[in-house]
């Protein structure tokens, strides 16, 4: 069980000490990013709640082969996922004070993610043990919250500024492009066919460099909100 906790929750919070760390401007309470992993971990609870819905409607509505792939791994899970986990940072951060520079939306999104992250990890390592660790390193959740927080952060400036129209378009920007790399990242290995695997893993790769870069440029041109 240390073992599983070790893999399953060490590593997130690890990368969400790095995120935090990079906040040049104004450190945010580490007990506030902590609230947010655990409001993303609750959020896993609703997205099981969502998914199980949304898998009785596709059985129903009588779905097979490429149709029912796309329609349960883009909108059934990664819509219940990305919706759960973003919903969980609202609720944890959004009328709080703290939460008042954009790069702030990144690291609460995140935080929110990772906790959804660490939770999933535990529950699929105490099913299937901790020869799956390695493959529940690959940062799809994070990746997402990163470019979920960029959003955010530019909608929750548009909400303070009374732009309801810029407010809507980026709220919805920060659910449809997590929700696209989610999507076409289970879709891939979801075929089985070794090529979109790989390439898959290579563009989740190649994602990973770029959130990374642009964490250290969101971080850099921060600014309040």
């Amino acid at each position: 069980m240390n073992s599983i906790l070790a893999w399953g929750v060490l590593p997130p919070l690890a990368l969400i000490f790095y995120i935090w760390s990079l906040d040049r401007i104004e450190k945010e309470p580490p007990t506030l990013v902590i609230k947010t992993m655990l409001f993303g971990a609750g959020s896993a609870i609703l997205a099981v709640a969502l998914e199980t819905a949304g898998e009785v409607i596709l059985e129903y509505i009588g779905t097979d082969g490429i149709l029912d792939l796309i329609l349960y791994y883009f909108i059934v899970v990664a819509v219940s996922e990305e919706f759960s986990k973003r919903l969980g940072m609202k609720l944890a951060v959004w009328n709080n004070p703290n939460f008042n520079f954009r790069f702030d939306a990144v690291i609460y999104s995140v935080a929110s993610a990772l906790g959804f992250a660490a939770l999933e990890n535990v529950l699929y390592m105490a099913s299937y043990g901790t020869q799956i660790a390695l493959s529940r390193l690959i940062p799809v959740h994070s990746i997402c919250g990163v470019f979920m927080g960029y959003y955010l952060g530019i909608a929750k400036t548009a909400e303070l500024d009374g732009d309801n129209r810029s407010r809507s378009i980026y709220m919805k920007l920060s659910l449809i492009v997590p929700v696209l790399i989610h999507g076409f990242y289970d879709f891939c290995l979801s075929t089985g066919d070794a090529f979109l695997s790989y390439f898959v893993l290579g563009c989740i790769f190649i994602l990973a460099i770029v959130a990374w870069r642009k964490l250290k440029t969101y971080a850099k041109i921060d600014r309040p909100i």
